[in-house]
């Protein structure tokens, strides 16, 4: 099984810049986050999770310098957890789409019973099996997009 220092160094590796050290904490703690998520029996992506993760680094990475790094560092910190940046990117910002066209009680009225809208239908299969799920495996990226969807 990986280890969290083989997620480190691979994102090291895929980023090999020096990183301010104030960011560089924060990009740590989300690379842990994410690689204990992803070496969790217990857990499954979906989109409200990628949501939290999209928008952690987008809010906690605010001033990076310089400003064209910030893909790259994410990039870094999706692939050193085995997982592809665009799925993030890309099931986030659908997501953030649907939601921000619903008010609040229909947000929580269709996370309940999610049915695909024009082409989102790729969303709708995770966010369904969270509700059947006996062990989901509840984080802070999960809250985060919960959060933000409602916004």
């Amino acid at each position: 099984m990986k280890t969290v220092s083989d997620s480190k160094r691979a994102f090291y590796a895929a980023y090999p810049r020096p990183i301010n050290s104030i960011y560089r904490r924060v990009i740590e703690e989300l690379l842990v986050e994410m690689h204990l998520l992803s070496v969790n029996a217990d857990f499954k992506s979906d989109p409200i999770y990628y949501l939290g993760i999209v928008t952690s680094f987008e809010r906690l990475m605010q001033g990076y310098q310089p400003e064209s790094d910030k893909e790259k560092i994410f990039n870094a910190l999706c692939t050193s957890t085995d997982a592809n940046p665009e799925t993030y990117k890309s099931q986030a910002g659908t997501l953030l789409s649907l939601a921000k066209d619903k008010s609040t009680s229909d947000l929580i009225a269709w996370l309940s019973n999610p049915e695909a809208e024009n082409d989102n239908g790729y969303i709708v299969e995770p966010i369904k099996a969270i509700s059947t799920n006996d062990n989901f495996k509840y984080s802070r990226p999960f809250a985060i997009g919960i959060y933000i969807g409602e916004i």
